[in-house]
């Protein structure tokens, strides 16, 4: 039998039976490259959006942290003797769903002044702006946590802080930094895609759900949301504008008299 030297492959011309050997492994190469091709999509479909409930059991920012809103004003103007003012915009804002989140659904957040010596933010939450007057209600604050990079930016990272008792739950968000130094109306939310060692939940009830994500500190907090960072944005929530004849209103940031 002719042997063939190493390191020099035999003219396939000379040899019919090398050139459908070479076509057969040419053929067995694409039909295996085809499935790996096509599984990029399927990962990205099979992708879980997670937005737990994430609760801690006392508020975890207070009137001491100073990058807490609404709080009072500290040097009020001539105009104003006492009142409230917020880095983020009062108004009505809506949440987008990330496009890629085919089961997510958009809703209305109303964030109103609570009052004049006592500061916080009246929340009202529904599927519709029409319907948020008679939506679920809740009060809280908005809290600047720190900082965090991802996609070679920094961010911004802020938590809506809602509820005192028994403790708050928080929606964790996201600005990009040096978007805006002036008053916040656009924030990016992020997943809250719950650590097992923060799970919490009641067996033998039935369907009602009681499995939470408990956080116990500030440092796990912003941890826990540079890591969030990471994944992809939940959705978009933004302030907007005023309709109707009454479109014409004050400073959405301070409220006093």
């Amino acid at each position: 039998m002719r042997g063939i030297a190493f390191g020099r492959f035999p003219d396939v011309r000379s040899c019919p039976m090398l050139a459908e050997m070479r076509q057969f492994f040419c053929l067995a190469a694409l039909a295996l490259a085809a499935p790996l091709c096509a599984a990029e999509p399927e990962r990205e479909a099979d992708y879980e959006w997670q937005s737990e409930r994430l609760h801690a059991p006392v508020p975890l920012y207070t009137f001491a942290w100073r990058d807490l809103w609404p709080r009072s004003i500290e040097n009020p103007g001539p105009d104003v003797i006492v009142g409230c003012e917020s880095r983020v915009a009062f108004g009505d804002w809506h949440f987008t769903p990330n496009p890629a989140d085919s089961s997510g659904s958009d809703f209305w957040l109303r964030i109103a002044n609570y009052g004049v010596f006592h500061c916080a933010a009246n929340l009202y939450k529904a599927d519709a702006r029409e319907e948020v007057d008679a939506g679920d209600f809740s009060r809280g604050l908005f809290a600047r946590i720190g900082e965090g990079r991802a996609n070679g930016k920094t961010y911004e990272l802020w938590a809506l802080q809602e509820g005192f008792v028994p403790g708050s739950s928080y929606m964790l968000l996201a600005r990009a930094k040096g978007e805006d130094d002036g008053i916040v109306a656009r924030f990016d939310v992020l997943q809250v895609r719950c650590p097992s060692r923060w799970r919490r939940r009641a067996e033998d009830m039935d369907v009602w759900l009681t499995r939470y994500c408990a956080v116990e500190n500030r440092d796990d907090l912003l941890a826990f949301a540079r890591r969030m960072l990471r994944e992809p944005f939940l959705g978009e929530l933004r302030r907007e504008e005023e309709t109707g004849p009454d479109a014409e209103a004050p400073d959405p940031s301070i409220s006093g008299s």
